[in-house]
């Protein structure tokens, strides 16, 4: 009797002995039916990595987060992993930011078919929501465009603030504002009188001629932009938009003093430049 007593607390023992050593192991299941039990070391973004039960003084083994089912802990704590829907990674690529470089230059090939040079430096500030811009213009055929009230640009230099509403991805869309500084040229008409004697009579009289000029103006700016960065690699971009800039021009007094204080001086026009710039990255 007492040996039966004996041998069966041994048993229970054992028993209760080897259902420790189970429940203090982790119990880690696969998508694949597959269960490993051991102990989880780390559990990173994209894998696990633990000791094999039968091993524990062995290597460390990994898995990746996308063939688990679930962990159960030896604490009690079970963590499920749920598998990624496909369509919710792409799109969610889609959407994030584009690690693209904060420094640009950029040429606008709009503007060259009006024979007119401009170019463009651009800088990011961080997390790529607000970019500055420098523009310069300038044109190699003055007479080819004129605005409203006659005015050919010669040259223009400012600045651009543009605020990309979606950040930096594929396509980004942006407002901005600027302003400019720079020259335009006119033709003016205008009229002399001229004194002129008559070889005959020795008589004095007064004759009109009217004469045709070509005069300078200095102008400064404010413009409004929309438009929307295409970036189809980290190097490459594309920016198609537009800019409306309204400008005050007054005379340049170094080279029109005939007309200061004469009805030619200054004026105000209403310009359209499209943009579509070829830009080039780096960082």
């Amino acid at each position: 009797m007492k040996n039966s007593t004996l041998q069966f607390s041994l048993s229970l023992l054992i028993i209760l002995f080897l259902s420790v050593l189970g429940f203090s192991q982790d119990q880690i299941f696969l998508r694949s039916g597959e269960k490993i039990e051991g102990k989880v070391l780390e559990v990173g973004t994209d894998v696990i990595k633990y000791k094999s039960k039968t091993n524990p003084e062995g290597p460390i083994y990994s898995k990746n987060i996308s063939d688990l089912l679930l962990i159960n802990y030896a604490s009690g704590t079970t963590e499920i992993y749920e598998l990624q829907n496909p369509t919710s990674s792409t799109k969610s690529k889609n959407d994030s930011n584009i690690d693209i470089g904060n420094h640009s230059i950029a040429i606008n090939a709009a503007t060259l078919l009006f024979q007119q040079l401009e170019i463009d430096y651009q800088y990011l500030f961080p997390k790529g929501i607000v970019g500055i811009s420098f523009p310069l213009a300038y044109a190699m055929n003055p007479g080819v465009t004129r605005s409203n009230n006659g005015h050919a640009l010669l040259w223009s230099a400012g600045s651009d603030l543009k605020f990309f509403t979606n950040g930096q991805k594929s396509a980004s869309f942006y407002l901005g504002f600027g302003f400019d500084v720079g020259q335009t040229e006119r033709t003016i008409s205008r009229s002399e009188e001229l004194m002129q004697n008559d070889p005959f009579t020795g008589q004095s009289y007064t004759s009109i001629i009217y004469l045709t000029e070509e005069v300078n103006n200095n102008f400064y700016s404010l413009s409004g932009l929309i438009g929307v960065e295409l970036n189809p690699t980290k190097l490459l971009s594309v920016d198609i938009g537009g800019r409306i800039s309204g400008r005050s021009h007054f005379l340049d007094n170094q080279y029109n003093n005939y007309y200061n204080g004469s009805s030619q001086r200054g004026g105000l026009d209403l310009i359209v430049r499209p943009l579509m710039r070829l830009r080039v990255r780096f960082k």
